[in-house]
């Protein structure tokens, strides 16, 4: 510790090289753990389960033909042909897809003529299968069956009906006790809507909805030119069925297939701008940290040079060579906690900043730590090169003239 006295004196001699590493290492730091935690948060987004079994379903966007009286009779053809396809678990007509930018979502009150609404929620129509079609978890109350079942083309939320909700808005309906929530009548449009069962999990049609895991799934088709179906495949048989399906649907005369999407590749589409930030997000932090280890070893061989006189000096007076690597640890480790704590304060800032406007989580104290010790190390290690170099001048270059 007797080199510390020196070495600070020695700082704030040469002023401008060690406050440009300082301000660098400050920089660096401040993007990087704000970098890390806005990776994180992405990250968890884009975890979330949308309640489906994804990895064995798709959906197919077609037409049904004739007039529109025939529209029920055609998809009912339709259903018992894609059921009987061999690989397939469950078929289902489905008015939009979790995370797929296309869907219905309504306005739900208690009690009918309430000025303030529970909430909104995502609004699913489908059949009696949609629990095992999508591969729901029923945690509480009684699954839907055929006698709950309604087609309709005057819009499904507009009939009252037996419902299930999944537990996040069940949360909402009833928030002393969700299971409490089955047995409860919501309205939609003054139209009443029995809470029957609780799901798990349905995620919405918009990831980034505030609302995405308050969902509400009604047994009441609407029909249209236009339909989906939701396909669910059994396990490792996922690309047959999709075939077969694509097949079947074109034996129709007029059948026009617009889409069709396997819940991955919804998934994928729904989060690729977040996977493009994070991916920048975490080049800039390759960068920063690459130039500030080539900073810190730059400014390292340049002191070595720029002093072998009074390294070869010191050595003829007898300082070992772990005494000039220590000398020189010590110095870029004064230099790099005065960079950290400044980059400290400054990310904590920046942090506060990125949660008032942007509503971001403000960076974890973990994170900070980390972050710290990572670029110390990182320091450490950058500077272990020259300071070996340092330590193999020999003291009778002391002796030589300039």
């Amino acid at each position: 510790m007797r080199d510390l006295a020196p070495i600070i004196k020695a700082l704030f001699k040469e002023k401008l090289v060690p406050f440009l590493l300082i301000l660098q290492i400050a920089v660096t730091f401040m993007v990087m753990v704000n970098a890390v935690n806005m990776i994180s948060e992405r990250e968890k987004l884009m975890s979330r389960p949308t309640g489906v079994d994804e990895e064995n379903a798709f959906y197919v966007l077609t037409n049904l033909q004739g007039p529109a009286e025939n529209y029920i009779a055609n998809l009912s053809h339709d259903l018992a042909s894609l059921r009987a396809i061999e690989g397939v678990e469950a078929v289902s007509p489905l008015n939009g897809v979790p995370l797929g930018f296309w869907g219905s979502h309504v306005t739900v009150y208690r009690n009918l003529g309430d000025e303030y609404a529970i909430d909104n929620a995502g609004y699913y129509g489908s059949d009696e299968h949609i629990v095992e079609n999508l591969g729901l978890n029923l945690i509480a109350g009684e699954n839907l069956t055929l006698s709950d079942t309604t087609i309709t083309a005057t819009g499904s939320h507009n009939i009252s009906a037996n419902i299930l909700i999944t537990k996040a808005f069940a949360e909402l309906v009833s928030p002393e006790d969700w299971q409490q929530a089955v047995g409860k009548t919501i309205y939609i449009t003054n139209t009443p809507h029995r809470i029957k069962g609780v799901v798990e999990a349905l995620q919405g049609a918009w990831p980034r909805w505030y609302g995405v895991d308050g969902t509400i799934i009604s047994p009441v088709i609407d029909v249209y030119n236009t339909i989906r179906y939701f396909v669910r495949a059994k396990p490792d048989q996922l690309d047959n069925v999709m075939e077969e399906v694509n097949k079947v649907l074109l034996n129709t005369p007029g059948r026009v297939i617009e889409k069709m999407q396997t819940m991955e590749e919804v998934r994928l589409r729904a989060y690729k701008d977040d996977n493009a930030s994070s991916k920048l997000l975490i080049s800039v932090c390759i960068g920063l940290l690459l130039a500030t280890s080539l900073g810190i070893y730059g400014q390292a061989r340049f002191s070595v040079n720029r002093r072998k006189r009074q390294i070869g000096t010191r050595r003829a007076l007898g300082a070992s060579k772990g005494q000039v690597i220590r000398f020189f640890m010590l110095e870029n480790a004064v230099v790099s906690l005065t960079g950290l704590v400044i980059g400290f304060i400054a990310a904590l800032s920046l942090s506060e900043q990125f949660a008032q406007h942007f509503g971001l989580t403000p960076v974890p104290l973990p994170y900070l730590l980390s972050g710290m010790v990572a670029l110390f190390v990182l320091g450490q290690l950058s500077v272990s090169y020259p300071a070996l170099q340092a330590s193999r001048v020999e003291p009778a270059i002391a002796t030589r003239s300039a």
